[in-house]
């Protein structure tokens, strides 16, 4: 004989939810966004020290040799359909409570 259980949704999201909460937390603690610092910070020092030393070989210097500036573009076509409706939503919100208070004020002043 089978028997039929049903699952609770919401306590499935709760599970899911507090998984990766504990798993943020173990991250946080285990020091592995320190250790992500840390390695940036290592870096900077070193270009900081090959900085120096071209200064004082008297070498051409240029900013591009010693600063890495990483852009990472993170759109798809998921986030720019949201940034879309969401100015096409503040849009219609920004007219329509503009009109309704212009509506407003002339019943007010009538």
């Amino acid at each position: 004989m089978k028997t039929n259980k049903k699952r609770n949704p919401l306590l499935i999201v709760v599970v899911i939810l507090f998984g990766i909460y504990a798993s943020l937390y173990y991250l946080a603690e285990s020091g592995y966004y320190d250790y992500k610092e840390y390695n940036k910070m290592i870096i900077t020092e070193e270009a900081m020290k090959k900085f120096e030393d071209d200064v004082a070989a008297g070498k051409d210097i240029t900013l591009d040799d010693y600063i890495n500036i990483e852009y990472k573009d993170y759109s798809n076509n998921v986030s720019k359909l949201g940034l879309k409706t969401s100015e096409t939503l503040e849009n219609f919100v920004t007219k329509g409570i503009g009109s309704f208070f212009k509506i407003f004020s002339k019943l007010v002043t009538g």
